[in-house]
């Protein structure tokens, strides 16, 4: 049977930057991938446009569906608002694995986010996987590993096609090769993407 992935990101890109390759393994795999945007970070740039990058990123990516909450950038909380619409799509989906924000996060809305999902998640059966981005802290202990040597170039053209945010330091391609074979070299492979583990089910 195949599996049923949800991804969820405060922002558009984050998905992409955390666990873009990870989720076109799935894909590959044939599973069902389903995207979660909770903002449209329009702090960062205008909406319409990020909301058409996100589109165009995840269509690149060959993901099932895209959903977007529509929740004020920078000022997303952890409540029973957000809990709310999170466990509505959790509960549809009924995902086998979620990969969202890790709580070791310098930005308030990533930390919301992820306290979030684990909150909408708690009655379900699935596994949960912390992803790292540009704002997580030195805290962040990633256990597992995921070789995307294969699929590192679909990774980078999805996170180009936010062109809205290429002058942002994370954005440059040179940084985003330098995590991914930093993250590679522990697995003795020549990229990868790093997570904590928040629950594994099912071993």
């Amino acid at each position: 049977m195949n599996r049923k992935i949800l991804a969820i990101g405060a922002h558009p890109d984050d998905i992409e930057l955390g666990c873009g390759g990870t989720l076109k393994k799935h894909i590959l795999e044939k599973d069902e991938v389903f995207i979660l945007i909770a903002s449209l970070g329009e702090k960062s740039g205008n909406s319409v446009v990020r909301k058409k990058e996100a589109l165009s990123s995840t269509e690149l990516m060959g993901a099932n569906k895209v959903f977007f909450l529509n929740l004020p950038d920078t000022m997303i909380k952890h409540d029973g608002v957000t809990v709310g619409l999170l466990d509505k799509y959790v509960s549809e989906i009924e995902p086998h694995i979620i990969y969202v924000h890790s709580m070791k996060d310098y930005h308030q809305d990533h930390v919301a986010i992820s306290v979030s999902a684990l909150s909408a998640s708690r009655h379900m059966k699935n596994s949960v996987f912390y992803y790292e981005s540009p704002s997580t802290t030195i805290e962040f202990k990633p256990t597992a590993y995921n070789d995307i040597t294969n699929v590192f170039n679909c990774k980078l053209a999805c996170i180009k096609q936010y062109t809205s945010q290429r002058k942002k330091d994370y954005m440059e391609k040179e940084s985003i090769i330098g995590l991914a074979k930093s993250r590679g070299s522990v697995i003795g492979v020549k990229y990868a993407e790093a997570f904590e583990v928040a629950r594994l089910f099912n071993w």
